[in-house]
């Protein structure tokens, strides 16, 4: 068995374990949190958050208009790996044990959730006041967690999206700091 084969085969068996992890009677809580509408409440909290703290009208504009590109940066490039790696989401494959409680596309490396969720903690990490950092790290840990739970993605297409969001979310806070 290759390296490469034996670190999917682990995926496999980490995804088993965590998608039955919590009971049925918790799916609908499950399926609420992966919804974006969910947080959509939070999402416009923390922007009146960024326009509040921005030392000026141009600042928070920017910061906004950074924040949009970063979305598209989050979502298309968990597009784009999905197409280019074509590894099969579990919801894909014939697991025995496994629960599915959504639609099932394709390909799942890497979550777009994930990416999402942990690019936006991280970067508003760096605009807000701390104390948002943990609540925003908890909303990413949910919402990743929830595309395990519905049998929609491996434990490691989470964690690439999950780092897929940190790196776009450094990325544009040094661009943010060099317009500063």
């Amino acid at each position: 068995m290759s390296l490469l084969a034996g670190i999917l085969e682990l995926d496999k068996q980490v995804f088993l374990s965590l998608n039955s992890f919590f009971p049925a009677s918790s799916d609908t809580f499950w399926l609420a949190i992966t919804k974006t509408i969910t947080w959509l409440p939070l999402y416009v909290v923390v922007l009146a958050r960024l326009i509040k703290t921005a030392p000026n009208h141009s600042t928070w504009l920017f910061r906004i208009a950074l924040t949009i590109v970063g979305v598209l940066l989050w979502d298309q490039g968990a597009g784009f790996f999905k197409e280019w790696m074509a590894r099969p989401r579990p919801c894909r494959e014939e697991i025995e044990g496994m629960r599915v409680l959504v639609h099932c596309s394709p390909y799942g490396f890497f979550s777009a959730h994930a990416a999402n969720a942990f690019g936006l903690a991280f970067l508003m990490r760096k605009w807000l006041k701390p104390s948002w950092f943990p609540i925003l790290l908890v909303v990413a840990l949910l919402q990743t967690f929830s595309r395990i739970h519905l049998g929609v993605h491996y434990p490691l297409d989470l964690v690439f999206g999950g780092l897929w969001g940190i790196l776009i979310s450094t990325i544009l806070v040094r661009i943010d700091h060099n317009f500063s």
